[in-house]
């Protein structure tokens, strides 16, 4: 197997963690944890699938270099892109308090996001994870 084959396979395994950790957090009320991981397991997955292509990439917002790579190869790609962008504009939103501008109150992940920001980033993350999942799998094998 190539190195390239051997990192994407290992962002894969890295990603469906993250997936599934993703749920148990939902399903345990730690919603702004649940988003996190949920946008992690996206973003190692599109690492993976990048990794196949020998682009290894350390920024966690992916979508215009995933796009421009992928653009002709994966049916779905804008629903795909759709789901990166939401899950992306959570950012550091999900695990940091933000306490930057002191005409606004502090910003405290864990108080402020609620089942339903965490339930929609599981959907896209799905969404991304599964899709693109059995992509690299396809290419993985061959």
């Amino acid at each position: 197997m190539s190195r390239a084959k051997e990192i994407a396979r290992a962002y894969s395994i890295e990603s469906e963690v993250d997936f599934q950790i993703s749920r148990i957090l939902y399903q345990n009320g730690f919603y702004s944890r649940s988003i996190f991981f949920a946008q992690q397991a996206a973003e190692k997955i599109m690492k993976a699938c990048l990794a196949l292509k020998e682009i290894y990439i350390t920024d966690h917002n992916l979508s215009s270099v995933f796009a421009n790579v992928y653009r002709n190869e994966i049916q779905e790609l804008d629903e795909i892109l759709r789901a990166v962008a939401e899950l992306e504009r959570h950012g550091m939103r999900a695990r940091f308090p933000l306490y930057h501008r002191p005409s606004l109150p502090i910003w405290i992940p864990s108080k402020e996001y609620k089942e339903s920001d965490a339930m929609k980033s599981l959907t896209c993350s799905e969404v991304i994870f599964n899709r693109l999942k059995q992509f690299l799998d396809d290419r993985l094998q061959a």
